[in-house]
This record gives structure tokens, C-alpha cells and sequence, in this order.
């Protein structure tokens, strides 16, 4: 027993770190993918101008989770928080209003908040990928892998072409302990166009806490080949070598 908890922690530990990846960001720039209208006032203008402000915001000086309360951007990203959350008051039934406001409050440490406007969504049109991503993500933090597993499941049946449910999914299936097919989903989303430094970033967290030291520095010295300024990679890249070295 002692060393089954002991491996759950282990797993769960590593999981984190697979959750660590911008997918909020990610969601975030699916719903500005579409030209806005011309009208200035209409939601999309409005979403599209909101959601650059809060991309900036989080890339100045680390982001706005790691400011201190009385310093001013801060407080500039919980004013954009609240104007996205007035404007899915304002447009209850707009998909990519929703959906950002779910992000930015699931970014803003409010996870219930987003599971509402999630919720929605997915009774508006249950072909819901990128929702769903949030949805299990939330799930996952919660230690519900059930829920997480049966929501992609499902959503991978209705949207299978969608590359983010796959690498979700592959975190569900590490934690599930079944790094086989993680490794399996991690392949079928890069054949779906998943982002390839992410998806070697992953294969590089599994291969580590498989214990295959080689093979994770091979896959980080691959994610930094495409992402150089992927500071993660190159911190566990770092880790390994100096860990290698002392033995």
C-alpha cells in the first residue's frame, strides 16, 4: 500500500508538470482565430481587444500571476478579467465570449467560475474540443481522472481531428498509469498538428519520470531546436545534465 501511494504521488508530481504547458493561451488564441467584424462595438472586436490586452499584460514582467497585489498590472489584469466576465454577461449565448471568460478566470485561480461558462458551452453545442480541454484540465487538478478520462473519450469520438484532446489525454493516461498509451496519444496528436517543441517537451517528462535520463535530454534538446526561448525544457535540460555529471 505504502508503495502504491508512493508511485501515485510520483505520477501525480509529473502530471503537474504536464499541465504546466500555456494551454490557457492556447484556448485563448483559438477564440481570437477568426477575423473580427468591422463594427467596433460588435463582441468579437471587443473579446479580440480585451484578450490582447491580457496576453500583454501576463507577457510584461512574468505575468500577472506572479506580481504582487498592490503593483498596478495586477490590478490591470483582474480590470480585463472583469470586462471580459461583463461581456459574457452581456452576449450569455457568444461561444468564444464564454470560452474566454472560462480561460481567464481558470488563469485568475477561479476554476469553479470557469466550470460555469464550460458547462454552458457544452450545452450549446456538445461538439465542444476546446472547452472540453479546460473542462477535463479542471478535472485533473480536482483528481478526478474518471470524469477527465470519459469527457475526452467522448469529445475524441465528436471532434477527432482535434489535437489538443489527444495530448490532454495523454496526461490522463500517465496518471492512469499507462504510459503506453500515453506515448500513443501524445504520437496521435502530433499526426494532427500539434505543436511540435510541446509535444517533444512531453515526451521529455514521461522519458524522465520513466527514468530514461538519455532519451528526456534528447526530447528537451528537441523542444529547444523549435522553441528556444522555452525556458521549462531548458531548466529540466539543465537538471539532467548536471545530474548526469555528478554520477
Amino acid at each position: 500500500m505504502e508503495k502504491e501511494r508512493a508511485v501515485a504521488s510520483v505520477r501525480m508530481r509529473w502530471g503537474r508538470r504536464l499541465l504546466v504547458l500555456p494551454l490557457g493561451l492556447a484556448l485563448l488564441a483559438s477564440a481570437c482565430a477568426s477575423t473580427p467584424e468591422p463594427n467596433p462595438h460588435s463582441p468579437d472586436v471587443r473579446l479580440a481587444a480585451l484578450l490582447d490586452a491580457w496576453q500583454q499584460a501576463r507577457r510584461d514582467d512574468g505575468g500577472c500571476q506572479q506580481r504582487r497585489p498592490e503593483e498596478t498590472p495586477l490590478i490591470d489584469c483582474e480590470r480585463i478579467r472583469k470586462q471580459v466576465e461583463r461581456l459574457a454577461i452581456e452576449f450569455p449565448n457568444h461561444p468564444d465570449v464564454l470560452l474566454a471568460n472560462a480561460v481567464l478566470a481558470f488563469e485568475s485561480g477561479k476554476p469553479d467560475d470557469a466550470q460555469k461558462d464550460l458547462d454552458v458551452l457544452r450545452r450549446l453545442n456538445p461538439i465542444q474540443p476546446k472547452a472540453s480541454v479546460l473542462r477535463a484540465r479542471i478535472a485533473i487538478e480536482d483528481g478526478n481522472l474518471r470524469f477527465a478520462h470519459r469527457l475526452l473519450e467522448e469529445q475524441m469520438e465528436l471532434a477527432p481531428a482535434d489535437a489538443g484532446l489527444r495530448e490532454l489525454a495523454a496526461v490522463v493516461h500517465y496518471l492512469e498509469g499507462d504510459e503506453e498509451a500515453a506515448r500513443r496519444s501524445l504520437a496521435h496528436a502530433e499526426r494532427l498538428g500539434a505543436p511540435p517543441w510541446r509535444v517533444a517537451y512531453h515526451r521529455g517528462l514521461l522519458a524522465e519520470a520513466a527514468d530514461r535520463p538519455v532519451e528526456a535530454m534528447r526530447a528537451y534538446e528537441t523542444c529547444l531546436a523549435l522553441a528556444p526561448s522555452f525556458d521549462a525544457a531548458r531548466a529540466r535540460l539543465r537538471a539532467l545534465v548536471s545530474l548526469q555529471e555528478i554520477r
